[in-house]
């Protein structure tokens, strides 16, 4: 039976109990990583919050290799967190290679191995500390050098994706390994996920192929001003958060990756997580189109264009592009095996002008006949 899609679904899972609420890891004092409690944030009064969970709190927790139920505190390292599609808090411990579930209101919980971890206490780069509930209803987690990508479900079952290279390769042209450390990530409505480093730096993870973009740098944000957290808010603007001592609330437009104040904050913030997605907009208009598969962007600037599928369904798409004459000037095959967003590279054979592109699927129906404009 076919699937539609789950970011679809979400589209307005915004508006519900905690439509407009953050969830929060932060501390007591700034300056430092020493986890205290999770709690809700309202996005419309920062100094407004409501503790979850604090590190005072006696969670049972059930062992899932073992199915021993015990008493566990949270942890005294947490940097990498997100609320699942269930609602459940999941973070893992910075030095720990387990993944907890935790359920707030009854503070019970489970905890998983993570599978092939090579994750050592002695080496900060292998730390995991950032992750985000994406758009396809999984979960996702980076270390800190890159070389564990994880695709986790609601229900704890781990997959090690491997490693994303352009971490390691971007320190190393950098010449400072740190550069890659830390962070927050975040998510889109066509199914990537979003990596904001601690030193600023932003990178875009398809998880579908793992390709990895170098975006840039965050601008406008103070010396000194570690990014810590990150959480996209109902307006598609990103919040981020720190816990350096000249730390507070910043607001970013990511599509320019300029960062402006917001308000002050004395907690340290350590992580964020938000059940809003960047480009929900775009995802509405194309949401409003009969077809399973859409074009995105319409003006492209670098020959690649995307090919959205809002199914789950397996399918191979033919594609062609057309120019104005009614000549056919490219052809290709995507594979489109998930929801999420596929690339069709035009691999700069085509020059500048406008352009349609048409896919037919296996079975011969036309599934896309969008214009699109050509730029340089």
């Amino acid at each position: 039976m076919k699937k539609t899609l789950f970011f679809s679904a979400l589209l307005f899972a915004g508006f519900g109990v905690f439509g407009q609420e953050i969830t929060a890891v932060t501390g007591q004092t700034k300056g430092q990583i020493l986890f205290n409690d999770f709690r809700k944030i309202d996005t419309h009064d920062l100094s407004t919050s409501k503790v979850l969970l604090s590190k005072a709190d006696k969670i049972t927790v059930e062992e899932k290799e073992t199915q021993l139920s015990k008493i566990c505190q949270c942890g005294q390292y947490i940097a990498a967190m997100t609320e699942s599609a269930k609602g459940d808090l999941v973070y893992i411990p910075m030095h720990s290679p387990k993944l907890a579930l935790i359920k707030a209101d009854s503070k019970q919980g489970t905890i998983f191995e993570i599978p092939n971890s090579v994750l050592d206490p002695k080496d900060q780069s292998t730390f995991y500390a950032r992750m985000t509930t994406a758009s396809d209803g999984y979960m996702y987690a980076l270390n800190n050098i890159g070389s564990e990508f994880l695709k986790i479900s609601s229900n704890g079952t781990i997959q090690n994706l491997g490693k994303i290279d352009a971490f390691a390769e971007f320190a190393k042209s950098s010449g400072v390994e740190t550069s890659v450390y830390g962070g927050d990530m975040i998510s889109d409505a066509f199914g990537n996920v979003y990596v904001l480093t601690a030193s600023a730096n932003v990178f875009k993870i398809n998880p579908n192929n793992l390709r990895t973009d170098y975006l840039g740098k965050i601008k406008g944000l103070p010396e000194g001003f570690t990014v810590n957290a990150a959480a996209v808010e109902r307006d598609g603007s990103v919040l981020l958060g720190s816990s350096s001592v000249n730390g507070g609330f910043y607001t970013l437009d990511f599509s320019t990756l300029e960062a402006e104040f917001k308000v002050d904050y004395n907690l340290p913030v350590y992580d964020l997580a938000s059940n809003f997605f960047l480009k929900q907009d775009e995802l509405n208009q194309i949401a409003n189109l009969g077809s399973n598969y859409s074009l995105y962007p319409t003006i492209v600037k670098n020959s690649q264009l995307n090919i959205v599928s809002k199914s789950d369904e397996s399918s191979v798409l033919n594609i062609s592009v057309w120019d104005i004459n009614q000549k056919r000037v490219y052809t290709n095959t995507v594979s489109v095996k998930s929801i999420g967003e596929y690339q069709v590279n035009l691999k700069g054979s085509l020059q500048p002008g406008i352009y349609i592109l048409k896919a037919i699927n296996q079975n011969g129906k036309e599934v896309i006949n969008t214009k699109f404009t050509l730029m340089r």
